[in-house]
């Protein structure tokens, strides 16, 4: 295989990102073709390994709902909200903390249509979290972006971000932070699933990029209605500061559609 070819059938790996879902009923079916169009409940969690500088351990479970809200016939409000339980050894060296990260909530006005999700609106973040090495001490708001679209088995998007810092500890430095992820999924038959999801991030007044890429295979079942999607997969992490040798994520979501 040629080079070109290579770097070019990566792209497409890292583009065919993240879970799946069964072939059920054809209403189901239709109502999980739009993942951004009914309640979902992920449990993601995450571990990573050997953490530079002290080759730390940190796992995290971001708690991530998902919930449309229909405001007239024209328009829905897509509203996400990412709230992280963090346990981690080593990040300062010898000392270990469990608790809970700062809230991010992202809110989408978004147009109703068939062929493609798009939404936009505030992203906010609060500083929820404790002990104080788990928190940033800040609020923050910026805009963001979310689109989602279906093609057959195949389902691709992506969410952009960014933040600025509003107000809050001055012992704490202040951030200009974007975050960006594309992803897309392929669903085989029987609820199974493979992709790739990539996560990128960049801290301007640092100007520090970070990101990973997560190899996921995925599985849906129905266990007496409810529908649950287990996602399992290796994170591959790149960028300039303190980024792990390797992770893995394992992720069960609630479906409601």
């Amino acid at each position: 295989m040629k080079k070109t070819d290579t770097y070019f059938l990566l792209f497409l790996i890292i583009f065919l990102s993240f879970n799946s879902f069964a072939q059920m009923n054809n209403e189901t079916a239709k109502k999980l073709s739009n993942p951004l169009g009914f309640i979902s409940i992920p449990f993601q969690s995450n571990f990573d390994f050997n953490i530079p500088p002290n080759n730390a351990f940190r796992w995290t479970m971001y708690l991530m709902p998902i919930i449309p809200i229909s405001i007239n016939k024209d328009f829905n409000s897509l509203n996400r909200i990412v709230l992280p339980v963090i346990h981690q050894n080593d990040i300062f060296k010898d000392k270990t903390q469990t608790g809970i990260g700062d809230l991010l909530i992202n809110a989408f006005l978004s147009p109703k249509s068939e062929e493609i999700v798009f939404g936009i609106g505030p992203s906010v973040y609060i500083p929820t979290g404790s002990p104080l090495q788990l928190t940033s001490r800040k609020w923050a708001a910026g805009p963001g972006v979310i689109s989602m679209k279906s093609e057959g088995r195949l389902i691709f998007g992506a969410l952009l971000f960014h933040l600025w810092t509003v107000t809050g500890d001055a012992s704490r430095p202040d951030f200009s932070y974007t975050y960006f992820q594309p992803v897309s999924l392929y669903n085989f038959n029987k609820g199974w699933g493979i992709g790739l999801s990539a996560e990128i991030s960049n801290e301007w007044k640092k100007n520090v990029t970070n990101g990973s890429v997560i190899f996921q295979g995925s599985k849906l079942m129905n266990f007496s209605g409810q529908l649950v999607n287990f996602v399992l997969g290796p994170k591959f992490f790149f960028g300039d500061f303190n980024r792990p040798d390797f992770g893995i994520r394992f992720s069960v979501n609630l479906l409601f559609p």
